[in-house]
């Protein structure tokens, strides 16, 4: 089975510069990161609160802890 990032990056290589992304380079390198393998932690992340006033650090947050991160929508 063909990998679906490694498809899009290649298309997007191939695209004129103007339509790529303007960080293209950095980018390309976050999508060619393997993922985490079973029991391997997570890449350590930041994000802002809903609020935009604090910010998490996964590290910071799980504290030894299981994490679950859900990627959805709940409309």
């Amino acid at each position: 089975m063909a990998d679906p990032a490694a498809e899009f990056i290649a298309q997007l290589d191939r695209a004129p510069a103007d339509q790529r992304p303007p960080n293209w380079t950095h980018v390309k390198a976050l999508m060619a990161r393997r993922a985490p393998a079973l029991g391997e932690a997570a890449p350590d992340f930041e994000l802002a609160t809903p609020e935009g006033k604090t910010r998490i650090r996964r590290s910071g947050f799980q504290a030894g802890r299981p994490l679950v991160l859900n990627f959805g929508s709940f409309t």
